[in-house]
C-alpha cells in the first residue's frame, strides 16, 4: 500500500510540486527590480555562492537494510512544538513587495505546517497585527543599535504582543549590494512604499533601527539588554566559538549561526563551514538556529547533522510569497518538509536526534 504522504507531493490539487516551480513563477511574478533585491548577496556575491556551494560538498552515506520507513520529523526547539526542524527566517524591509500581506501570510502559512517564524522589526506589519494574525507564539527580531532603552521597551511591547523569545542582530554599517545599487533601490524607499506608520511598524523604532548616525554598540550595551530582557535572547549572526562563548557568559539563551545570507559583506565564510565550530564552543544542550544557503530539505539535514537545532528559511519561502502568497508560502514548506522527511528515511534515521556527522562521507 502506498504511503498517502508520498502521493500528496504528486496531488492534482496542488498547484506547485516542486521548489523549482515555485522559485521559477517567482521571477515572472516580480519586477527585474524585486528579483534582484531578494536575490543580491554583497560585493561580487562570493559569500552567497560559498553558502551553497559548501553544501554542495556535503555527500551523505546511506545505509543499506536500515528499515526506516517512517521517519517522526518532529521536534521542540526553546518550547515550540515543531513538525519539522524549521522556522521563517527573519527577512524584512521588502517583503511587502513579494505580497501584501508579508509575515501575516508567512505566519499563517507557519502555523498550518507546524512550525514558527522570527518576525522582523522592519517588517511591513506591526508586530502586534502579525502575532494576531497568526493566533500563535513567534519570535521577535530587534537590532541592537540606538538607546538601549528604546530597545528594551520594543522588547516589552512584543511580550505583551505574546512573543516569546527575541533574536538579536547586529548591522554596524551599511550593505555594498551592488545589484540594488545599479537598480537604485533602497529598504527605505521600500520602507516608504509600503506607507509605514500608525497601525503598521513602529516609525519611531524603524528610523532608529535603520539610522547609521546612531553609535553602533559594544558588548557593554549588547549584555546591558540581555540581562534585562523581559524575554530571553538569541544572539544571531554568530560565526565564531570565542563570539559563541561570549554571547552565551553575556546570558544569550541560545544562539543564530548565519551570514546573513551573503547579505551583510562579502568574503566571510560560509555559514555551514562556521557552525560545527560554533556548535562544539558550546554545551551540547545549546539551542542552535541556522541559516544562509539552505534550499532543500537535505540541506536542513545537513544543517542537523552539523549541530543545528532549527533551521530558518528565507529565500525559498520569500519565493513562495511572491508565487502564491500565503499559499505560496505554505507549499515550500510542506516540499520542504516532505523532502526532509525522505533524507531522513534514506540515511537510517528515524528521528532527527539521530542525523550527526556520522552520516556524511569522511
Amino acid at each position: 500500500m502506498t504511503d498517502k504522504r508520498i502521493d500528496d507531493r504528486y496531488s492534482t490539487n496542488e498547484r506547485f510540486t516542486t521548489l523549482r516551480g515555485i522559485e521559477a513563477e517567482a521571477r515572472k511574478q516580480l519586477s527585474p527590480v524585486v528579483w534582484n533585491y531578494l536575490n543580491c548577496g554583497t560585493g561580487d556575491e562570493v559569500t552567497l555562492r560559498a553558502n551553497t556551494a559548501d553544501f554542495d560538498r556535503l555527500t551523505f552515506r546511506t545505509p543499506l537494510f536500515a528499515g526506516i520507513s517512517n521517519p517522526d520529523t518532529s521536534t521542540e526547539f526553546l518550547g515550540h512544538r515543531l513538525s519539522f526542524p524549521a522556522l521563517i527566517a527573519p527577512f524584512g524591509g521588502g517583503e511587502q513587495l513579494l505580497d501584501p500581506q508579508g509575515h501575516c501570510a508567512t505566519g499563517r502559512a507557519a502555523a498550518a505546517v507546524g512550525v514558527r517564524q522570527i518576525v522582523p522589526v522592519a517588517a511591513a506589519h506591526s508586530l502586534e497585527t502579525i502575532a494576531a494574525a497568526t493566533g500563535v507564539a513567534q519570535m521577535f527580531q530587534i537590532t541592537f543599535v540606538g538607546k538601549v532603552d528604546s530597545v528594551l521597551a520594543m522588547i516589552e511591547r512584543a511580550k505583551k504582543a505574546g512573543y516569546e523569545q527575541i533574536v538579536a542582530t547586529y548591522s554596524p554599517i551599511r550593505q555594498w549590494r551592488e545589484r540594488m545599487m545599479e537598480d537604485r533601490f533602497t529598504i527605505r524607499t521600500a520602507m516608504e512604499d509600503a506607507n509605514y506608520g500608525p497601525g503598521k511598524s513602529d516609525p519611531e523604532m524603524l528610523r532608529e533601527q535603520l539610522a547609521f548616525e546612531h553609535p553602533r554598540w559594544g558588548w557593554d550595551e549588547a549584555r546591558a539588554v540581555i540581562e534585562n530582557s523581559p524575554l530571553p535572547v538569541i544572539v544571531k549572526g554568530v560565526m565564531e566559538a570565542e563570539e559563541a562563548s561570549r554571547c552565551m557568559e553575556a546570558g544569550a539563551v541560545g544562539l543564530y549561526v548565519s551570514n546573513y545570507g551573503g547579505r551583510s559583506i562579502d568574503r566571510m565564510p560560509s555559514a555551514i563551514s562556521a557552525l560545527p565550530k560554533v556548535r562544539a564552543a558550546v554545551a551540547r544542550d545549546t539551542p542552535i538556529i541556522f541559516d544562509s544557503g539552505v534550499r532543500r530539505g537535505s540541506d536542513i539535514a545537513a544543517a542537523i547533522a552539523l549541530g543545528a537545532n532549527a533551521v530558518a528559511l528565507g529565500r525559498s519561502v520569500g519565493y513562495g510569497l511572491a508565487a502564491d502568497g500565503e499559499a505560496g508560502a505554505r507549499r515550500v514548506l510542506e516540499l520542504l518538509k516532505s523532502e526532509f522527511w525522505t533524507t531522513l528515511g534514506h540515511l537510517g534515521c528515524s528521528r532527527i536526534d539521530q542525523l550527526n556527522e556520522a552520516v556524511f562521507h569522511a
